[in-house]
């Protein structure tokens, strides 16, 4: 889930975090005649790994340009010591924070040198030169040498740049597809850049003090490195193009009417998962079919509240992203509830089953990405998939020697929503770009 999607992500953290973690406690309280299940087998479930499917962008991200970015978190941090001395600023409290502010930068700085792509190098220097920042800002604060007067101030030709990139940005492709991914990542860096900056105005975890400055900086710095991002994306697609096209239109209209449509799709379903369970004959409580059912349900409305989102914020191509998320959660659950009507997964009696359904999932997402049809489209909608691998994983790595049955379970409802997402994103990126297409020939008739 990327950083830009505020409305998915809010709701997935409150509304799904909480009717999830609500309903996984109601199982909780079943334990009779739970089954006993090699806890040795589970771990080596564990070990098999995770997938590799890391961020990218169609974009090629130039190395000069993320050297560049290394450099500017680097000189942050070295116009400032590693420590404060207590002479200069006797306040016990700014100095452990500026020490763990400086700390969290040069971690960050570290994490960047390891990233699997450049993209995902890319945002990770975003977040380096953040903390940097904050660092810096923290230390000239601490010694009398910035106000937030000043911070203000360099906000504000931020702000204006942002607004002229914004007003002059063109949804420029040769292929809506993978234009489309390029600039849902443009349309990301770009509301990240208003966001951080957004924060200058905003009350931080510090009030008046050296700290507040520093984090006034780290929200300008971040800030800037967004919108640079956003630039840096945006040209570097340009360059690859050897026919350019404006597609905004297409973009636009197509989300205004894939947004409507999976409205529709979901206004078809109740509006919680509670009775969808009870229509099955079988008491699904405690069963990994409860977690996989209740999982694709809310992706799906989840789906469609990033679809509305984006479009009122003025990001097609992100909403059109939420309109193949909504669609394919929603193909998925329909293909889960066949699978449970046909007495899948609601019952779980062997460490082997969690193995069989984490390679099952691994499957999946390599048919899915191996296939003829796959676009950059199928492939970001994998990297979303492919992070819940590593979700199951999770459950079985903190809760395993407490409760095997409720991690085991927990675990095998993760690998089999891999298995029935992963699925679906093919066809569901045909369905996108085939409304794309079909637009795009009735706009060249």
């Amino acid at each position: 889930m990327r950083e830009t999607r505020r409305g998915f992500i809010s709701a997935l953290a409150v509304a799904g975090a909480t009717s999830l973690a609500g309903c996984l406690g109601e199982l909780d309280l079943q334990t009779d005649e739970r089954p006993d299940l090699d806890v040795k087998t589970l771990r080596e479930v564990e070990a098999l790994g995770s997938p590799a499917f890391p961020a990218t962008t169609p974009a090629p991200v130039s190395p000069t340009f993320l050297e560049a970015s290394k450099a500017r978190a680097e000189e942050l941090l070295d116009s400032v010591p590693a420590t404060m001395d207590s002479a200069a600023v006797p306040n016990e409290a700014v100095r452990n924070i500026y020490a763990e502010a400086y700390e969290d930068a040069t971690r960050r700085l570290d994490r960047a040198s390891s990233e699997a792509t450049p993209f995902e190098t890319l945002r990770s220097l975003r977040s380096a030169r953040g903390s940097a920042a904050m660092a810096k800002g923290t230390y000239e604060a601490a010694v009398g040498e910035l106000t937030e007067d000043d911070v203000r101030g360099m906000a504000g030709s931020i702000r204006s740049d942002i607004e002229s990139f914004s007003l002059s940005h063109r949804y420029l492709g040769d292929d809506p597809g993978t234009a489309l991914v390029a600039h849902a990542d443009v349309e990301d860096f770009l509301a990240a850049a208003a966001r951080y900056l957004d924060r200058v105005g905003e009350t931080g975890r510090y009030d008046r003090s050296a700290p507040r400055v520093g984090e006034m900086v780290d929200a300008v710095e971040s800030s800037r490195a967004s919108l640079e991002g956003a630039r840096h994306l945006a040209d570097r697609h340009r360059d690859t193009l050897s026919n350019p096209r404006d597609f905004g239109d297409l973009f636009q209209e197509s989300a205004s009417s894939l947004t409507a449509l999976v409205a529709d799709y979901r206004g078809e379903y109740p509006d919680t998962h509670r009775p969808l369970l009870d229509d099955f004959d079988t008491d699904l409580d405690d069963t990994p079919a409860k977690i996989l059912l209740m999982e694709t349900f809310v992706h799906m409305h989840f789906g469609v509240q990033q679809a509305r989102d984006e479009l009122r914020a003025g990001s097609p191509a992100n909403s059109l992203l939420g309109a193949h998320a909504a669609e394919r959660h929603r193909r998925a659950f329909e293909a889960a509830r066949a699978a449970v009507r046909n007495d899948e997964y609601v019952s779980l009696d062997a460490a082997t089953r969690v193995r069989d359904e984490k390679l099952a999932g691994l499957e999946a997402l390599e048919t899915a990405d191996s296939t003829r049809s796959s676009s950059a489209l199928t492939r970001r909608a994998l990297t979303d998939v492919a992070s819940r691998i590593d979700r199951g994983d999770s459950y079985l790595e903190r809760s395993l020697a407490n409760d095997t049955y409720r991690s085991a379970r927990n675990a095998l409802g993760e690998y089999a929503f891999v298995v029935f997402t992963a699925r679906e994103a093919p066809g569901v990126s045909a369905w996108i770009l085939g409304a794309l297409r079909a637009r795009l020939g009735d706009d060249d008739a």
